[in-house]
């Protein structure tokens, strides 16, 4: 299920191991399904029951304690230097002297050190000042956006110092040059842009109070728009890295105006900050943070706007650039990315712990983090961000926020992902109450009531269904493991929620035979002998401004396929059949999809756990195998690492233990992928804390089950194979 559905969003390594061979399971089949059993708290069997005095806020200190003192200890090039020298922020002065970290006379119009030096000296205006006594951390001064070639040139191969001051000319200083590694040493310099103009501050609480505002729509461009006409996907890197190679060095030789992005000037940042915020604009879209065109105005318009003015935000989002920008040109190295990381984590930390008011910016940093994370496999990590995440969440949103406000509308929507994958299905306790669905539910379908042609307030009710339904489904069957719940009443009360799952198929039925339907393919590819699906069925596939129906089918299909398999495992009312065709629609809409002309870059992201769920109860013939190995490495090819743990299962249940190496015989493998997957395995090797430890091995989500492609004699009757 695509991502902010958080149902289906969870790691898949449970669906596989359980589905290695049913005829051998003599004892009854285990009622807890993919959830595990005997690990799941009592607040997701009661998730359902909340209590009635509303939950108390976290102490700050809760939040900062996700973040260690330090950075991952296997990772010596994340390791700040012992001896790091602390630099006061500068709190006064010109804005050249605050980005530079030195102290300023503040004579006028020129102080003393922009005068020697001959730069341009620019102080506050007088509305600035007289608002700093209620700025928010959101607000903070712009203190370590280092004006030169690379804002991070300081920092050593092994360890990094951040906000270190600029020597004037005076001092004989020297700028140390970009990393070889980044593209965007081409990035012109910083002389070629306007004089820079101060970023607009606003404190947390005038960002609550405007967060309702539209915000400026950007234009995607076609940079952000991805062409196929290939019949099945290719796994030859070298034209697809050489054209997104050209993409990215014309992005690095003319970067935007500032005035492009909608937003404060951006001249006084560094040329590799400019250049992957440009990047970000140009090529990166809501499917690379896993959330839906709804989001689009939040990811290029509100997320850059609070980087602009907060630091660990700004690092976060460039962090998150380099590793896409990496990936899609397979250039670069692990520290091309890892360092704006660690810059982020170690800012990020200093804002937590500095007693500071916490603000949305500081959240969203967090939920940056958080996607960084499940993109590069490292669960052990996410679970620490989803902790903080969920104290933020319950101290600066409220139920009814998360409604009325855009800018805490589209936070809910993002962290409610996280809810399931790092809280119900990891074990963890930090779970949202159900009132908070609950009320994204009720307000989502009276906004669809009262809007009955609206595309996408239609979906978004469609969205919150199938969120509350991942919590009610997790909360039912937590509650059978645990023998709260008679055996009859959860056949009912199962039932009711299959009822409920198909309120979003009556949803999605109302698009049919619209004038977007497609009924004719004029780009069709002759099928071949690898082809398992027809693609090209005439009204299965929607376009223009229903394009976004085709991944809410998916997401139902695959919402579908877990919940029949729970059931089949529980009170055996499905059948391996019904899985099967769900598999098979899973696959045709997938490659429709695929193989449209025209598609938003990074759309391949929003198959991560449809891809899993289509290829586990599919059959088991060679043919299939391969096709679901294709769309894996496709998965990986866009940025997506899958967890060691689920490729360690399928190459059990497929048995082809290679998969392990890659998921094709020594073809289309991205260096940096390799790296990345070394580099997550050696860090989730090394967990804090037990806890860590499990989620490593993803000890929750695997379990003795077996299931074969055929029925014992003894099994129930089958269900049927009707997947509509």
């Amino acid at each position: 299920m695509a991502p902010p559905y958080p149902s289906s969003q969870a790691p898949l390594t449970g669906y596989s191991s359980s589905f290695l061979s049913l005829q051998d399971q003599n004892p009854p089949l285990s009622a807890y399904s993919i959830l595990g059993t005997g690990q799941y708290p009592d607040s997701v069997a009661f998730w359902h029951n909340p209590p009635a005095q509303p939950q108390p806020p976290l102490p700050p200190a809760a939040i900062a304690a996700s973040y260690p003192s330090g950075p991952p200890k296997p990772q010596s090039l994340l390791q700040p230097a012992s001896d790091q020298k602390k630099h006061k922020r500068t709190r006064s002065g010109c804005f050249t002297c605050r980005s530079r970290r030195i102290k300023c006379d503040e004579a006028r119009p020129i102080c003393d050190r922009c005068r020697k030096g001959n730069r341009d000296c620019v102080y506050p205006s007088a509305t600035a000042g007289a608002s700093k006594s209620g700025a928010r951390a959101v607000s903070k001064p712009r203190g370590s956006l280092l004006r030169g070639t690379d804002s991070s040139s300081q920092a050593g191969s092994e360890d990094i110092r951040v906000l270190e001051p600029i020597v004037d000319e005076e001092e004989d200083g020297t700028s140390v040059g970009s990393s070889a590694h980044l593209s965007p040493s081409t990035a012109p310099t910083p002389t070629t842009w306007p004089k820079p103009s101060p970023p607009k501050r606003q404190s947390g609480q005038s960002l609550r109070q405007h967060g309702g505002r539209p915000y400026v729509a950007i234009d995607p461009g076609i940079s952000r728009i991805e062409t196929s006409t290939s019949p099945s996907p290719s796994t030859d890197t070298s034209s697809r890295f050489d054209s997104l190679s050209a993409r990215s060095a014309s992005v690095g030789a003319s970067l935007p105006d500032p005035s492009g992005f909608g937003l404060p000037s951006i001249a006084h940042l560094a040329d590799d900050l400019r250049f992957y915020l440009s990047y970000h604009q140009d090529f990166m879209t809501y499917r690379h943070y896993f959330l839906k065109p709804a989001n689009d105005r939040f990811i290029h318009h509100g997320i850059v706007e609070l980087a602009l003015q907060y630091d660990p935000l700004l690092y976060a989002m460039v962090g998150f650039s380099a590793y896409h920008h990496c990936v899609q040109t397979d250039s670069g190295k692990l520290y091309s990315f890892l360092k704006y990381y660690n810059i982020a984590l170690t800012l990020l930390r200093k804002s937590l712990s500095s007693g500071e008011p916490h603000s949305e910016a500081m959240l969203i940093t967090v939920l940056v983090l958080t996607t960084f994370e499940e993109s590069i496999g490292d669960w052990v990590n996410l679970i620490g961000h989803h902790q903080a995440a969920h104290a933020l969440v319950r101290e600066i949103l409220t139920p009814e926020s998360a409604n009325l406000n855009e800018l805490h509308s589209n936070i809910f929507i993002w962290y409610a992902r996280f809810d399931v994958v790092a809280g119900i299905l990891a074990g963890n306790e930090t779970i949202l109450s159900r009132e908070w669905y609950t009320a994204k539910e009720e307000y989502d379908a009276q906004q669809a009531a009262s809007h009955p042609g609206d595309v996408e307030k239609q979906l978004a009710l469609a969205n919150s269904i199938n969120r509350r339904f991942g919590l009610e489904m997790a909360s039912l069957y937590a509650k059978l493991s645990r023998g709260l719940i008679p055996i009859s009443e959860f056949i009912v009360q199962n039932e009711l929620l299959g009822q409920t799952l198909e309120r979003v198929r009556g949803i999605l039925e109302t698009f049919h035979n619209s004038e977007y339907t497609v009924q004719e393919y004029p780009y069709r590819v002759p099928l071949t002998p690898d082809d398992i699906v027809d693609p090209y069925i005439p009204g299965g596939l929607y376009h223009g401004p229903l394009w976004e129906v085709n991944m809410a089918w998916i997401d139902y299909y695959s919402t579908k396929a877990m919940y029949k398999y729970q059931t089949l495992l529980s009170v055996k009312q499905s059948s391996v059949e019904e899985l099967g065709a769900l598999s098979m629609e899973l696959a045709r809409f997938m490659e429709a999809v695929d193989r449209w002309p025209v598609k938003e870059s990074g759309y391949i992201l929003a198959f991560k756990n449809s891809i899993g769920m289509a290829a586990m109860f599919c059959p088991r013939d060679e043919r299939y195998i391969k096709w679901a190995r294709r769309k894996f490495a496709q998965l990986e090819q866009g940025g997506y690492v899958v967890a060691a743990a689920f490729r360690a299962a399928l190459a059990a249940l497929w048995q082809k233990p290679e998969i392990n190496d890659w998921w094709l015989p020594d073809e289309g493998y991205p260096s940096i992928i390799r790296e990345v997957r070394a580099m997550t395995e050696e860090r989730t090797s090394h967990p804090r804390d037990n806890f860590r430890e499990d989620v490593s091995h993803m000890k929750t989500l695997f379990w003795n089950i077996s299931l074969d492609d055929t029925e014992s004699e003894s099994s129930p009757a089958s269900v049927g194979t009707d997947v509509r």
